[in-house]
């Protein structure tokens, strides 16, 4: 199942991609979200590349899964995140999967400077690997997902403050 979604950020471009590319970011905004301090399983930085794997929980309950995903997964819905920026670019991806599922998320991201302002846009794919009942669960986890994503970027535009020269 493919999605596309645009946010505005409240700050530039550049202002942004400090943000992106900062570990220190990624484990404040994971701790801000309500989870646990996430695991960090790699971090990358190399000339204008930036990457960084996290293993991080999410409180199944507040993701409103239908009833047959929530028996799979739990109280706690575990992800593996790998975050990655081209900063010259101003290009990334997200790549994302779902512990206990056969859910994989992969977002394309593209942010471009409005003014004084940016926007970003995502161009993601949720893939369920799962004979005949694929499509009933990309479309089962689309909605939870998407508010995440919002929540989060919400987030991160509040905490883009702290990178602002």
């Amino acid at each position: 199942m493919k999605f596309e979604e645009t946010f505005d950020f409240d700050h530039p471009a550049d202002t942004m991609l400090r943000m992106f590319s900062d570990k220190e970011y990624y484990l404040a905004k994971y701790e801000k979200m309500g989870g646990n301090r996430p695991e960090v399983l790699d971090t990358q930085v190399a000339g204008d590349d930036f990457s960084i794997t996290v293993r991080h929980a999410l409180d199944a309950a507040n993701l409103k899964f239908p009833d047959f995903l929530k028996s799979r997964i739990g109280d706690s819905l575990y992800l593996k995140q790998t975050d990655s920026w081209k900063t010259s670019k101003n290009q990334g991806r997200i790549q994302i999967e779902i512990e206990k599922t056969p859910v994989k998320i992969d977002m394309q991201l593209s942010l471009a400077d409005t003014g004084e302002t940016s926007q970003l846009t995502i161009k993601g794919e949720i893939k369920a690997s799962v004979p005949l009942i694929g499509g009933k669960i990309e479309k089962a986890v689309e909605g939870p997902i998407t508010k995440h994503t919002r929540k989060d970027l919400i987030l991160s535009n509040k905490m883009a403050a702290d990178y602002a020269k």
